[in-house]
């Protein structure tokens, strides 16, 4: 970016007309967490406060966005900027805080992360701050802070102490009363806290993984965003929250969640997660027979789910809740009695239920059969991963209507975006799906399939994959397959219309082993 704007001689006209030729251009391997710069910029104040985080976030990824159009946004370090105000001395070996004298009346945020500062001596002189907002200690093995350590920021805003080795606070901490974030992560030395009541603008308190095992107090009116380590010992540790909304901790039973539920949108006996909720993870959890019984009848927004090792789950949802339109991502591990992923009940589920449906996966469920339906719409689906699931014979399986209406017709199932497909340890696994039916994948790139010795037929159709002479095309999407066993691959039958196709992909596969008794 440098380059580029040096190249233009920094006149302005020929920086945005370059940034508009590069708009689009990016490289995969710089990604970012969009979530976590726009969560940094609520901290710093930098998006306008509204009536609620979820609104500010909305805000924040619609600037994303156009900072993205505009070629603004290094994807790689996110943004870029240079202030005299500012001082960053992260991960410089330090021992010491660098002397106060040198930092300057004007200084406004300070950085000395992933140091090797352990102690901020008693007679070290400090001077008075006022226009400091922003403290950065964190990845330092900080054992002490001076009692009267921060009378001199009486100004600030961020104070991130995570993931250092104190064991307690100074009481000078009760002078920030314009702090709003507060940031203890990872410090599981400390056990206490002084009294926060004083932090009256105090909006932010991260307590995961510290030795901290109950809410601080005086709290009720201030926090929107709480993370707590520790399991709660009851959800009405909360309830005088009334500020909140966002909270990352954990209950005893999911009737604690429930129950924290009712209090914080007050529905009566109804049991029902709040509205919005867009990621539910659910790990460990006991009395779950689905993830209707946390309520997610009402969660239309739900765009991400976890479940894994909860004993009890037997389907992940019933056919009576039709609103999963929205949800981009299921990961299923570990449900020892998973028998399917939706219930078969009174009703059959809408087609559309999976419609936004991403990204699946799904492994060591041991009791699943059947995966998904014939008639669910996964034109949306990009990556499937299904690995060591002992007792799943076949991916799509056909429903009654699809069946009554079968003949001896070649049956499609459209995955235009499905990109990666992994099936691995699928020792029961005889099908994809049924015999004159095959997946016809437009985009698929990458293909594992690795110990699934009763798997004889891959029924999947790539259009783009051969040109005329029956060569791969220069425009073919697939990049590589991986097999286990070439003896497997020798034997199984590629349901293609070129009867020859295992011949023009040869050049893409790769073999983990050359025999099934390698394998």
């Amino acid at each position: 970016m440098k380059l580029a704007v040096r190249e233009c001689d920094g006149l302005p006209l020929a920086v945005v007309t370059l940034a508009g030729c590069m708009r689009g251009k990016s490289d995969p391997h710089d990604e970012i967490d969009k979530d976590l710069i726009i969560e940094k910029w609520i901290e710093e104040g930098l998006i306008d406060e509204m009536g609620s985080r979820k609104a500010m976030e909305g805000s924040g990824h619609s600037i994303l966005q156009k900072l993205e159009e505009n070629c603004l946004l290094e994807r790689r370090y996110g943004i870029v900027y240079h202030k005299e105000k500012i001082s960053i001395k992260s991960s410089m070996r330090l021992e010491e805080v660098p002397n106060m004298e040198e930092w300057g009346e004007d200084l406004e945020k300070v950085s000395l992360m992933g140091n090797y500062i352990s102690t901020i001596p008693q007679t070290m002189k400090c001077l008075k701050f006022p226009k400091l907002i922003t403290l950065l200690l964190s990845w330092n093995p900080l054992k002490e802070i001076p009692e009267s350590f921060f009378e001199h920021f009486l100004n600030l805003k961020i104070l991130d102490l995570s993931n250092t080795l104190l064991e307690s606070l100074p009481n000078s901490i009760s002078s920030l009363e314009k702090l709003t974030v507060l940031l203890l992560r990872g410090c599981w030395c400390l056990k206490s806290l002084p009294c926060l009541s004083k932090l009256l603008a105090l909006k932010k308190l991260d307590l995961r993984d510290s030795g901290i095992e109950k809410i601080p107090q005086g709290l009720e009116m201030l926090l929107q965003y709480l993370s707590i380590h520790s399991k709660l010992r009851s959800a009405e540790e909360l309830k005088e929250l009334n500020k909140l909304e966002v909270f990352y901790g954990s209950f005893h039973n999911v009737g604690d969640l429930t129950k924290f539920a009712r209090i914080k949108i007050d529905v009566g006996d109804e049991i029902i997660l709040p509205y919005g909720v867009d990621e539910l993870s659910l790990l460990g959890c006991k009395g779950v027979r689905s993830i209707n019984d946390v309520g997610l009848r009402d969660a239309t927004d739900l765009k991400e789910c976890e479940l894994c090792a909860c004993s009890e789950l037997e389907c992940v949802i019933s056919s009576k809740c039709d609103q999963l339109q929205k949800l981009e991502s299921l990961k299923l591990s570990e449900l020892e009695n998973l028998k399917v992923v939706v219930e078969v009940g009174a009703r059959e589920p809408s087609v559309g239920i999976f419609s936004s449906l991403r990204r699946i996966s799904l492994s060591r469920c041991d009791k699943i059969k059947k995966l998904f339906s014939a008639d669910w719409v996964l034109s949306n689906l990009e990556e499937m991963d299904v690995v060591g699931c002992s007792e799943l014979e076949e991916i799509i399986t056909e429903s009654e209507k699809t069946r009554l209406g079968s003949n001896n017709d070649t049956i499609k199932f459209p995955f235009p975006k499905l990109r990666f497909l992994v099936l691995t340890s699928l020792v029961q696994l005889q099908r994809i799906c049924s015999e004159n039916r095959v997946m016809v994948c437009d985009s698929l790139q990458h293909i594992t399939i690795s110990n699934c010795p009763k798997l004889k037929r891959i029924p999947l159709y790539l259009p783009q994959l051969e040109n005329d002479d029956g060569e791969l095309s220069p425009s073919n999407s697939l990049q590589i397959i991986q097999m286990h066993s070439r003896d497997w691959w020798e034997a199984v039958e590629w349901e293609h219309p070129n009867f020859n196709i295992k011949n023009v992909v040869r050049p893409l596969l790769e073999f983990w082993s050359t025999s099934d008794e390698d394998a």
